[in-house]
C-alpha cells in the first residue's frame, strides 16, 4: 500500500491568516519576512478533535413569570415538516468581530478610515475580523432559555383564545400601528406551532433552536421584494421571535381594549402576562445584536403597550421609547432619501417612513407632557413623510382629497404637529417671546395653512357628536383636532408664560379643548382607541386645559367685563363632568397607572368648583376675615366670587411668592402643578381633601 501523506499543520498567524505554511521550524519563512518569530507557533495536537461539554447555563431557562411545566407527551416540531433540525452549532451564521455596526455617519472614524487607500498587505489576508475564531453567539444555554419560555406559554396561556381575542379586536377597526398588516400572518403561525395545545406538546427544544436559528439570520430584501416575500421570513417553518413578540403584543392590546366589555379580571391577567412575554420575545431577539426593520417594528408596539399597561408617566415606557428611537438612529432610518425607492420594495420604503414619523409625533407628546428634552431633532433628520416622495415642507404639504382618514393619515398628520411643536418648545427657552415675534407669527401662519391643507372630511369643525364616521374614524378626527388645537395652546403658552390666566385667546383655545374632551367622555361607548387612549387624551390635552381655565377662573372675577368668547356656566359644566368621570371610576380604576395623576387634578378641581359654587372662602394666613359671599347657589356657575375676594387672595399669592409652575417647565401641566395650584391662598386650608 503508498505511504500514508503525513499532514502539518500551519503556524497560528499563517492559520488565522489563512494562507500558506511552509511549516518551518522554528520559524517559517512567511513569519520571518513579516517579523512576527515571537508569535510563530505550532500547536501541539492540531488535527486531534476533542469534545466539548454543552454549556451549563447558570440562569434559570426562563426568567419565570408564572411557574411552567414540563408536559408528558410530546410532538416532533420537525417532524411535520415545518422546520429542519438544526444541530447545536447551525443555530446563527458565521460570527465577525464587530457583528452589527449599524448606520455610520460621515463624522465616524470608521468612514474616515474607509476613505483611505487599503495599505494592507495581501500576503496576510484579510484584517478586518471575518477570520477571527469566536464563540457561537447562539449558546445551548439560550437555547434552553427559549424552550423554558415555550414550556411556560404552553402552560399558561391558551393561544386559541388568543387568537379569538385578537381577531375580535382587530374587527372593530383597532390594530396595531405598524404590525397591524403583519397580525393574520402571526395567528396562523401560533397556530401552526401549538396546533393541540393541552393534548400534544411540541417539541420545546426544536423549536427553541429554530427560532434562534432564524432570528439570527437577516432578513433578505431587494427591490422586487413583495410584502408575501418579506412575511414569510418570519412566519411558518421561519418562525422568528420577533412573530411571538407581535403576537403576545397584540393579545395585550386587545385585552386592554376588550376588558370594558367583558370579565375584567382574567383579561387583566392577560394584559400583564401578554406584556411579559413580549418582553422576553423582544429582549431575546435584540439580544442576538442583528438588528433590523422587525425589531425596530417590535420595539416601537412594546413601548406602546407598556404606556398602556405601566403608564404614561413610568419610566419603563420613558426608557422603552428612548431604546425605538435608538434603534432608528441606528438603522438610518433618520436620514431619508428621495433615491430609496431604487434599492427597497415599495411597502418597506412606506413601513420605514410610519416607523419614523411615529416615533418623532411621540417622542415631542411625551416630551411636553413630561417636560423633559427631546431626543429627535429634525435639524439632525432628513424626515419624509407616509405616501409621500420628497422632503417634508408642512405648510406645503398636499393631502388627496379622496384620501380616506386611516392609520396612515393619523400618523402623518401627527408627524406634521409635531414639527411645529418642535419649534414651539425652542420658544420655551428664548427671552422677549410676544405676539410681536416673528417666529410667533410663522408658527401661527403654519399651523392655520397645515388646517386648511386637510381634506374637508378630516377636519372636525362642529360637535363631535354630529360627525357620523365609524367610531375608529371618529377618534382619527378626534385626534386630528385636538393636536391642532394644543399647536395653537402651546404657543399661547410660549407668549403668555407665566400670566396664561390673562392670556384671553389662550383661555379660549383651552375651553374648546376642555369642550371637545368631554364630549370624547361622554361619547366613548362610540370611540375606538387608535393610536392613542381615551385616558391620554385625557391626561395630555385635558389636564393641560382644564389648568389653564382653573387659572383663569381664580383670577376672572376681578375683571369688570366677562371673556367674550368663553362661555362660564359651560366651563364649570364641563369641569365638574371631568371631575365626575375621573373620581366615580368611569374612566380609571384604582389601579390604572394614570390613576394619581388624574386624581390628583380631580381634586383639586373639585375643591376649586366647590369654593366657587357654594362660596366656601378660607380665611388669608394674616387671620383677617374676607368678607363676600354668593348670593344664589342656582345661578353661582355662571358666576365667580366677588372682585374685591378675589383680589385679596391675588395680594396673598404675590406676597407668599406663589407660582402655578414654581420655576418648573411651562407646558408641564403633571401632578406638581396640581399639587402646587392647591397651594394657592383661594384654596388653602382644604386644599383637595374637601370634596
Amino acid at each position: 500500500m503508498p505511504a500514508t501523506r503525513k499532514k502539518f499543520a500551519a503556524c497560528d498567524p499563517c492559520r488565522a491568516a489563512k494562507v500558506a505554511c511552509d511549516h518551518a521550524r522554528p520559524v517559517c519563512i512567511r513569519c520571518q519576512n513579516q517579523s512576527r518569530q515571537a508569535e510563530c507557533v505550532y500547536r501541539a495536537s492540531p488535527f486531534k478533535k476533542t469534545k466539548r461539554a454543552p454549556e451549563k447555563s447558570t440562569t434559570p431557562a426562563t426568567p419565570g413569570l408564572m411557574s411552567s411545566h414540563t408536559p408528558g407527551r410530546r410532538q416532533s416540531f420537525a417532524a411535520n415538516g415545518r422546520t429542519p433540525v438544526l444541530g447545536g452549532d447551525a443555530v446563527a451564521p458565521k460570527p465577525h468581530r464587530y457583528p452589527n455596526p449599524g448606520y455610520l455617519g460621515s463624522f465616524s472614524s470608521t468612514t474616515l478610515f474607509g476613505n483611505l487607500p487599503d495599505g494592507r498587505d495581501p500576503v496576510l489576508g484579510d484584517a478586518d475580523g471575518h477570520a477571527v475564531n469566536s464563540d457561537n453567539p447562539v449558546r445551548e444555554a439560550n437555547v434552553t432559555r427559549g424552550a423554558g419560555l415555550i414550556k411556560q406559554i404552553e402552560a399558561t396561556v391558551s393561544i386559541e383564545s388568543c387568537c379569538s381575542l385578537i381577531l375580535a379586536w382587530t374587527a372593530r377597526g383597532s390594530s396595531l400601528p405598524l404590525a397591524g398588516p403583519f397580525l393574520d400572518h402571526c395567528i396562523g403561525t401560533m397556530r401552526q406551532l401549538f396546533p393541540n395545545q393541552g393534548q400534544t406538546a411540541v417539541a420545546s427544544t426544536e423549536l427553541s433552536r429554530s427560532l434562534f436559528y432564524h432570528t439570527s439570520r437577516p432578513v433578505d430584501m431587494a427591490s422586487s421584494t413583495t410584502l408575501h416575500d418579506f412575511q414569510a421570513q418570519f412566519g411558518h417553518q421561519r418562525c422568528r421571535w420577533e412573530t411571538f413578540g407581535f403576537f403576545f403584543t397584540a393579545a395585550s392590546r386587545a385585552a386592554i381594549e376588550m376588558s370594558k366589555f367583558d370579565s375584567a379580571r382574567e383579561y387583566r391577567d392577560l394584559q400583564r402576562l401578554g406584556m411579559n412575554l413580549s418582553d422576553l420575545s423582544l429582549d431575546i431577539a435584540l439580544s442576538l445584536d442583528c438588528l433590523n426593520d422587525l425589531q425596530l417594528v417590535l420595539q416601537y408596539e412594546n413601548w406602546i403597550l407598556h404606556s398602556f399597561v405601566d403608564g404614561d408617566q413610568s419610566y419603563h415606557s420613558w426608557k422603552r421609547l428612548g431604546d425605538v428611537i435608538s434603534s432608528i438612529y441606528a438603522l438610518g432610518l433618520h436620514q431619508q432619501s428621495n433615491n430609496d425607492h431604487n434599492s427597497l420594495p415599495p411597502f418597506l420604503l412606506e413601513l420605514r417612513r410610519l416607523t419614523f414619523a411615529l416615533a418623532y409625533s411621540a417622542d415631542k407628546n411625551v416630551s411636553i407632557f413630561l417636560g423633559r428634552p427631546p431626543r429627535i431633532h429634525l435639524k439632525y433628520c432628513k424626515l419624509i413623510l407616509p405616501r409621500s416622495d420628497r422632503a417634508v415642507e408642512p405648510w406645503r404639504t398636499t393631502w388627496p382629497q379622496d384620501m380616506p382618514f386611516d392609520y396612515v393619515a393619523d400618523i402623518r398628520w401627527g408627524a406634521l404637529c409635531g414639527i411645529l411643536k418642535e419649534d414651539i418648545m425652542e420658544l420655551f427657552s428664548l427671552e422677549g417671546i410676544n405676539d410681536g415675534h416673528p417666529k410667533v407669527r410663522e408658527i401661527y401662519d403654519k399651523a392655520h395653512a397645515q388646517w386648511q391643507a386637510l381634506p374637508p372630511h378630516f377636519r372636525l369643525e362642529s360637535s363631535l357628536k354630529q360627525c357620523n364616521q365609524a367610531p375608529i374614524v371618529r377618534d382619527f378626527i378626534l385626534n386630528a383636532r385636538l393636536n391642532q388645537l394644543h399647536i395653537l395652546f402651546l404657543l399661547r403658552m410660549a407668549v403668555a408664560r407665566s400670566r396664561p390666566e390673562s392670556d384671553g385667546e389662550l383661555v379660549s383655545i383651552a375651553a374648546e379643548i376642555l369642550t371637545l374632551i368631554v364630549e370624547a367622555l361622554m361619547q366613548k361607548d362610540y370611540l375606538v382607541n387608535s393610536n392613542t387612549s381615551l385616558v391620554w387624551k385625557v391626561a395630555y390635552y385635558g389636564l393641560s386645559a382644564a389648568g389653564v381655565i382653573s387659572l383663569w377662573l381664580l383670577h376672572e372675577s376681578s375683571k369688570t367685563q366677562p371673556h367674550p368668547n368663553v362661555d362660564t356656566s359651560k366651563v364649570f359644566q364641563s369641569l365638574s363632568v371631568l371631575v365626575l368621570e375621573m373620581e366615580t371610576g368611569v374612566l380609571i380604576e384604582t389601579d390604572d397607572p394614570n390613576y394619581k395623576l388624574l386624581v390628583d387634578a380631580s381634586k383639586t378641581i373639585g375643591c376649586l368648583l366647590s369654593r366657587l359654587i357654594l362660596g366656601r372662602v378660607t380665611p388669608p394666613q394674616s387671620g383677617e376675615a374676607v368678607v363676600g359671599a354668593m348670593t344664589a347657589a342656582g345661578s353661582m356657575a355662571a358666576k365667580s366670587p366677588s372682585a374685591a375676594m378675589m383680589e385679596t387672595h391675588d395680594v396673598a399669592a404675590a406676597q407668599g411668592g406663589w407660582n402655578a409652575w414654581d420655576g418648573q417647565t411651562l407646558h408641564d401641566f403633571e401632578s406638581d402643578f396640581w399639587l402646587n395650584l392647591a397651594e394657592h391662598p383661594f384654596l388653602a386650608g382644604g386644599g383637595g381633601n374637601d370634596l
